[in-house]
This record gives C-alpha cells, sequence and structure tokens, in this order.
C-alpha cells in the first residue's frame, strides 16, 4: 500500500489506515523510508549524465604506467 501511495494519491480509508498501521509497525515504517528513497535516488540517476564507455588514459598516464612496467619487468 505504501507503494501505492507514492504512485497515486489513496482513498480516504486505506491512506487512514495505512497511517494508522504505520503508527504502531515500525517495520514498514522503515519499509516506507526504504522504497522512498530508492524512488529518490533512481530520479536522481536518471538525471545525471552517465557514458557507459571508458574513459582513455592521458599520453603522460600511459608512458609512466609502461615505464613502470618495463622497470619491474628488468627486476625480476
Amino acid at each position: 500500500m505504501q507503494s501505492d501511495a507514492l504512485d497515486r494519491r489513496l482513498p480516504f480509508f486505506q491512506r487512514a489506515g495505512l497511517r494508522l498501521h504505520l503508527l504502531f509497525c515500525k517495520w514498514c515504517r522503515r519499509y516506507g523510508k526504504h522504497i522512498g528513497f530508492m524512488r529518490w535516488a533512481s530520479r536522481e540517476c536518471a538525471h545525471e549524465d552517465h557514458d557507459p564507455r571508458p574513459k582513455s588514459l592521458s599520453p603522460e598516464a600511459r608512458e609512466r604506467i609502461k615505464q613502470r612496467l618495463q622497470a619491474e619487468g628488468k627486476e625480476r
């Protein structure tokens, strides 16, 4: 019912019953906070610009890695 309440306005008696239940049930209050957070987080992530492509290294970083690997290879 809490999930439905996030999507639409519940009829008066359902809304009142849910509120009454939430006064006594800490587990359902916790569940309501969790689904509220998940809803908020999914909306926030949808607004961010996600680029699934991996970022490439700068030429300087590539050179440092190459030198480090070559130095470690000589140590063995």
